[in-house]
């Protein structure tokens, strides 16, 4: 079998090979000349990795080659990284600043023996990678450029007729689809455009053009159908050429660009065509362009029909909703599988392996090429023993006489672009229908040194998006919808692409959820679940990927054993034990580490030399309490994740040094009693986030009636141009009448000092403390400073009088006012040339009984400007003149509720009280009140 290339691993040790930190640390340590002839020799080596890639599938020889080849770089890779450790280990004073030059912290008798041992290191390293290379010539690799990857050549040929073997199910609506976007723009006399098919191997892309290209009405309405499989090269001479063969049914022999252009555009004659692209794998641009420059264009309603795998694919054409194909639904794939497994009635016979046929039908999750595969297998074969084999079969890709499913699933893998390939390989680690959220597995590809940056100040979490969607677009993830997540996209791999990922990861990656016994030499990933015992040859396996869900009660032994994994770069932990807990902190190499769900109330202060570790996640923490000494030592930290843990009620000081820190969800202020009883906490104010600039996504802070102007001062919101969501939580607490003046006053001054950036898209406001919002929110260009706001949300502000001018806001689509009884009016819009909510769709308005004004003055007499865009109305609890004047200006509404609003007896004239318009029933019930007492009074007038 062939061995996974380490692609990623090798192009990482060059770039740090080539780097100023490996120089220095050559100087330092003498071994300067050996780093030297290291990178030399890896980059040789580097160079025929294509070739050996490919020679491997047929020899064996190759294989073994490959597999001492990656013994030795993750090694080297462990060895660069002992040194880059110790260099920042050495560079890193108690309070986790930079403390000067690299020479200051040496002492002669440490620095002479780390050098010794790292001196022995790296010769039997470079040894052993000598030998690797030496090998070169015996195989007769071939040099090529990674960046130059050419398409894969193991490619299979197709033509437009189906194959009479096989059996169609489940495709004609799809069919019909098809055939209707390909005639029904047809009256619009365009000129030649596409439909394209997007869909993974072995969905039946493929079967379902064959099915369209002969239909009869495709026949009828086009004059000329021509089928190219274009799998091999997207060659722009080659496809023309075999363009017009397929038109003509005659050779073409070696005609330049221009005179094929001209035969085709002669033979086609202004006919009608379609022209089926089957099975493209080509993302250049240019290469497209120039193949559609030489097809002749008529006005005449001529197609293109493409498949494809990748949505990539699709794109580049210039097509951006390309038609999906799906997996067959259950009573599809069983009747497909019936007819290949059974002779005619035999299930009926057979009962017994009907049902066991059914369970294998659901592990094809609806692919035709699995299902066919695994049909005609058991089609001869009447022993139950050899049904259940193939229902306990983990890897469904393997099967097959000529592994035909593995060889179509395989081509996907083949064309992944070389940065691609390990990332992959990766989801392994996985278990099959595990949620994937795309910033964990970010997080994990740049924990293992995956990702590299092209640009000097690229984000590497940004390349990591790009590596991810380049794998989504070409269908090995699948995006699924989860409720009550709100942790990112939430992605799965189809079962299939799982085996095929496991197919190419092999012995690298292992999951085990039940107890095993040993364990394979080389595992680099490990997945624990549910084992109730560790395997006893577990210990200092090269492990650099650990997820442990589950970890028995032998404490000792789980301790021993994540003791063991010295080079571990990624560690997934459900432990509540301190002494697991305490195990973490040899693991000085590790760059991930997630301990969340954990029930421990504080961390050991040594997680704080992890000098390395860029992630954290304390997510579910519920008992977390109290945050390790000396966090100023994690100044790689990008990562912090502390959502719900309820208990903890402060940050630590020396947060503010972690400066690269790109997530923190959560910050909270801690009180004064509680700076006074817990000095040794050594608890951190707002000032902590001055320097945090690269803060992205979300940040709540809570507790802000603790907080003091003098802390917010320094918090500089304004230089935060990556944060989209800002939460501020002020609380309750703290607040007397003797001290409400003060406090109230103090309140505004720390609010002054929170002015956002002006790419900040959502704002909230919870419990608000001051009379009055800072100048900056009430600044009549509120529209320069907040240009791209699109949601605001306030809660519980009771004191305020006035509102901001939101309605100068230019992107405003969401605006929930709720409980702010103090409110009288919005600041005076009447004046500005500026539009009033140009872009609001949603207004919740909740208990502002003293709200009179909205914008403009004498809201009553004066109608407020039209809502271009307000679809969903919800009011209570307001004055009824606010109410009905609102109401009267949203000629665009879906969606209206109205609930407790005093004296409002009728709507205005014309207006449609039944759904959606969603009325209270108490208020139904006054108006049905008084229309009945005017009834009466009507009645008695009468008579």
């Amino acid at each position: 079998m062939a061995e996974q290339i380490p692609y990623g691993i090798t192009q990482n040790l060059l770039t740090i090979l080539g780097s100023n930190l490996v120089h220095e640390i050559g100087l330092i340590y003498g071994v300067r000349g050996e780093l030297r002839k290291l990178e030399n020799t890896l980059s040789t080596v580097a160079a025929v990795l294509l070739d050996a890639e490919e020679q491997q599938e047929s020899s064996h020889a190759v294989a073994v080659w490959v597999r001492r080849l990656k013994d030795v770089v993750y090694d080297a890779d462990d060895l660069l990284d002992d040194f880059a450790t110790e260099e920042l280990r050495r560079k890193t004073d108690d309070r986790g600043r930079f403390a000067g030059q690299v020479s200051d912290f040496f002492s002669s008798s440490n620095h002479l023996a780390f050098r010794f041992k790292m001196g022995h290191r790296i010769k039997a390293i470079r040894e052993r990678l000598d030998d690797v290379a030496n090998d070169i010539s015996k195989f007769n690799f071939i040099p090529r450029v990674i960046s130059d990857v050419p398409v894969s050549k193991r490619w299979r040929e197709t033509c437009s007729l189906v194959e009479k073997s096989h059996k169609i199910v489940g495709r004609e609506e799809n069919k019909k689809g098809i055939i209707e976007l390909l005639i029904q723009s047809s009256s619009s006399q365009e000129n030649l455009s596409m439909v394209v098919i997007v869909g993974m191997g072995g969905l039946g892309k493929t079967t379902l053009a064959q099915l369209v290209y002969n239909d009869q009405e495709v026949a009828n309405y086009f004059g000329l159908k021509m089928w190219l499989c274009v799998s091999d090269d997207f060659d722009v001479g080659e496809l023309l050429k075999n363009t017009l063969r397929s038109a003509t049914n005659e050779d073409v022999g070696n005609l330049s660009l221009e005179e094929l252009q001209k035969r085709l555009q002669k033979n086609l004659n202004g006919e009608r065509y379609l022209l089926v692209l089957d099975d493209v794998w080509n993302e250049d641009k240019k290469k497209w362009g120039e193949f559609m420059t030489l097809l002749p264009e008529y006005e005449n309603g001529s197609k293109i029909l493409a498949t494809t795998r990748s949505t990539r694919v699709a794109s580049m054409m210039g097509i951006d909703s390309p038609y999906i194909v799906k997996g067959l639904k259950d009573d599809e794939s069983w009747e497909l599988f019936k007819s290949l497994a059974f002779k005619k009635g035999e299930e009926q016979m057979r009962p017994n392996l009907a049902v066991i046929g059914k369970e294998i039908v659901k592990m094809c999750k609806g692919v035709p090429l699995v299902i066919e595969t695994i049909g005609r297998i058991l089609y001869f074969k009447t022993q139950e023993s050899h049904w259940l084999s193939i229902k306990n079969n983990e890897n469904l890709v393997l099967l097959g006489d000529k592994n035909d499913i593995l060889s179509v699933l395989r081509l996907s893998y083949d064309n992944l672009p070389i940065h691609l390939k390990q990332c992959f390989a990766y989801c392994a680690l996985f278990p099959k229908d595990d949620i994937i959220r795309k910033k964990e597995l970010v997080q994990l590809w740049m924990a293992q040194g995956y990702i590299q940056h092209s640009r000097e100040n690229e984000c590497l979490e940004d390349v990591g998006d790009e590596y991810f969607e380049g794998l989504l677009t070409r269908s090995f993830f699948q995006e699924v919808e989860q409720k009550h997540v709100n942790r990112g996209h939430c992605y799965k791999m189809h079962d299939l692409i799982h085996d095929l990922a496991q197919s190419i990861a092999k012995s690298e990656v292992i999951i085990l959820t039940g107890d095993a016994k040993t364990i394979p030499k080389r595992i680099h990933h490990m997945s624990l679940f549910r084992p109730h015992q560790l395997p006893q040859d577990v210990i200092r396996k090269p492990i650099r990927t650990l997820f442990m869900e589950y970890y028995g009660d032998d404490h000792y032994k789980t301790k021993r054993f994540i003791s063991s994994l010295k080079y571990s770069r990624a560690m997934k932990v459900r432990s509540n034990y301190r002494t697991v807990l305490a195990s973490l902190v040899k693991l000085s190499h590790l760059r991930y580490l997630d301990l969340s769900y954990g029930y421990f109330e504080s961390l050991p202060n040594a997680i704080t030399t992890l000098n390395n570790l860029q992630t954290l996640k304390l997510v579910s923490c519920y008992n977390l309490k109290e945050w390790p000494r000396n966090m100023e030592k994690l100044i790689n930290l990008r990562h912090l994740e502390i959502d719900k843990c309820d208990r903890l009620s402060y940050m630590p000081r020396g947060l503010g040094e972690s400066t690269k820190l790109q997530t923190l969800p959560l910050f909270r202020v801690g009180s004064d009693s509680g700076r006074r009883r817990h000095r040794r906490m050594r608890i951190g104010g707002l000032n902590e986030l001055k320097f945090l600039n690269d803060l992205r996504g979300k940040l709540i802070i809570e507790g802000l009636v603790h907080a003091r102007s003098s802390e917010a001062e320094g918090a500089i919101f304004e230089g935060k141009q990556y944060l989209e969501c800002l939460r501020l939580y002020w609380g309750w607490g703290g607040i007397t009448e003797a001290t409400k003046k003060s406090e109230e006053e103090e309140a505004v001054s720390v609010m002054e000092s929170l002015q956002p950036h002006a790419n900040l898209k959502e704002f909230f406001i919870q419990e608000y403390g001051g009379v009055r919002f800072p100048n900056w929110m009430m600044f009549d260009g509120l529209d320069l400073l907040l240009p791209n706001l699109v949601r605001i949300e306030m809660w519980f502000c009771s004191r305020i009088r006035v509102l901001p001018p939101f309605g100068q806001l230019p992107s405003l689509q969401y605006l929930q006012l709720w409980t702010l009884p103090a409110a009288e009016y919005m600041k005076d819009h009447s004046l500005s040339p500026k539009p009033f909510f140009p872009s609001l769709k949603t207004l919740k308005i909740y208990n502002m009984p003293n709200l009179k004004e909205w914008g403009i003055k004498n809201v009553v007499v004066k109608q407020a400007p039209p809502y271009s865009y307000l679809e969903d109305l919800q009011l209570e609890l307001i004055r009824m003149e606010l109410c009905l004047s609102l109401i009267r200006v949203s000629s665009s509404l879906k969606s209206l509720e109205i609930a407790d609003v005093e004296d409002l007896i009728s709507l205005p004239r014309g207006f449609d009280i039944f759904p959606p318009y969603k009325l209270s029933q108490s208020w139904l019930a006054k108006i049905w009140q008084v229309y009945q007492t005017r009834l009466a009074a009507s009645h008695h007038l009468q008579s």
